[in-house]
């Protein structure tokens, strides 16, 4: 086998190590984000779109207070 032939070899070799990694990588990334997925979808069906997980939702502004800047900003 020639020399040229042998770093023909490593570099395809060294390319699909690079290559499922990167697909491997991708995988978790994906299953992480449809396990979320699942699990939102599960709480929702459970207990409600008001108790999703914590994360998922913007917390809850006192609407007094928002509705008077509100208005006291349209007002100025």
């Amino acid at each position: 086998m020639s020399t040229s032939r042998r770093r023909d070899k490593a570099q395809a070799d060294i390319g699909f190590e690079h290559l499922m990694s990167t697909a491997v990588a991708e995988f978790e990334a994906d299953s992480r984000l449809a396990c979320r997925a699942m699990r939102v979808k599960m709480a929702i069906g459970m207990f409600g779109v008001g108790s999703v997980l914590p994360n998922d939702l913007p917390l809850k502004l006192p609407t007094e207070s928002l509705h008077k800047s509100l208005v006291s900003h349209t007002l100025q």
